[in-house]
């Protein structure tokens, strides 16, 4: 998959995911390790309300690298510093 569909498929159905997602791609995704991105791609697949629930830690992935990802997304801090 290329950046810009990645880019495309960063935005969802919320701004508030939007900014999530694209986010995690802004600041780690360039620099992440091939299975970080494949997990990060695995989510973007996701239902929005599947996506919240493993950022939320409500439910978790079988996928180890899934999860790893969206406690980073959940830990990340947004502002510019």
């Amino acid at each position: 998959m290329d950046d810009k569909e990645i880019i495309w498929k960063c935005r969802r159905g919320t701004k508030e995911l939007d900014m999530l997602m694209t986010g995690f791609y802004n600041k780690y995704y360039k620099s992440a390790s091939k299975s970080q991105k494949d997990a990060f791609i695995k989510l973007l697949s996701l239902e929005d309300p599947v996506l919240y629930d493993l950022i939320l830690n409500k439910i978790s992935s079988k996928d180890i690298a899934v999860n790893e990802i969206a406690d980073m997304i959940c830990n990340m801090n947004l502002r510019d510093d």
